[in-house]
């Protein structure tokens, strides 16, 4: 019996809508709310540059193949990169009139698409493991309501919305690295299999087995 590579067109599908809400989502937020859009456009990249210059700091220290002076050079760089992330981002919200809510709204926008991407995927693919579909719809509906009514209430009881956030970011970040292991009959229990999680979520490839004549 030998196999064929085909496009999965359920993964296509469920990439193709979340382009679509991602797009509705920042139009009406360019429409409704610009001061919130011009400020995503530089905080993201630069919360974005804080876990990388650590993770790059992690990396070079680890390299055996640079010199001493190399390691050291590149680690104060990116160091350094993550020094000017916190300094900007701190130095932004300390302008009084940007409250501690943006931070909310800041986080909500992203969360709530990963739990929509989470319903879909649970929702469409059959793929994966049916329990954990399952289980990334539940999260993912979850996930949905938690961050509007995050949004909503974002100016009340602030640490309680930030906290509930980064839990249901962490539950949507360990049920969707499980679904995708399931996919090949992997799971995160050896943590090593982690590292494969990325790369398995860019490939929309199945095997199916075609018949000899």
């Amino acid at each position: 019996m030998n196999t064929r590579f085909l496009i999965n067109k359920q993964k296509l599908l469920v990439e193709d809508i979340v382009c679509v809400a991602i797009l509705v989502v920042f139009f009406t937020l360019f429409l409704f709310f610009r001061l919130i859009v011009i400020m995503l456009i530089v905080v993201y990249p630069m919360g974005v540059l804080l876990p990388y210059g650590i993770y790059k700091s992690y990396e070079t220290i680890v390299n055996k193949e640079l010199k001493i002076l190399g390691k050291v050079l590149k680690v104060v760089f990116q160091i350094g990169y993550a020094i000017f992330s916190i300094l900007f981002l701190n130095m932004l919200f300390s302008y009084p009139h940007i409250t501690l809510s943006y931070i909310i709204y800041f986080l909500s926008i992203p969360i709530l698409l990963i739990g929509f991407a989470g319903f879909l995927k649970g929702l469409i693919v059959e793929a994966y493991s049916p329990s954990l579909r399952r289980f990334n719809m539940i999260i993912g509906i979850i996930t949905v309501i938690e961050t509007i009514i995050a949004i909503i209430f974002a100016d009340v009881n602030f640490i309680f919305h930030f906290f509930t956030l980064l839990v249901v970011l962490s539950l949507n970040g360990i049920l969707r690295a499980e679904l995708y292991l399931s996919e090949y009959a992997l799971s995160l229990k050896k943590i090593r299999n982690f590292r494969i999680v990325f790369t398995i979520m860019d490939n929309y490839i199945i095997q199916t087995p075609v018949e000899e004549w």
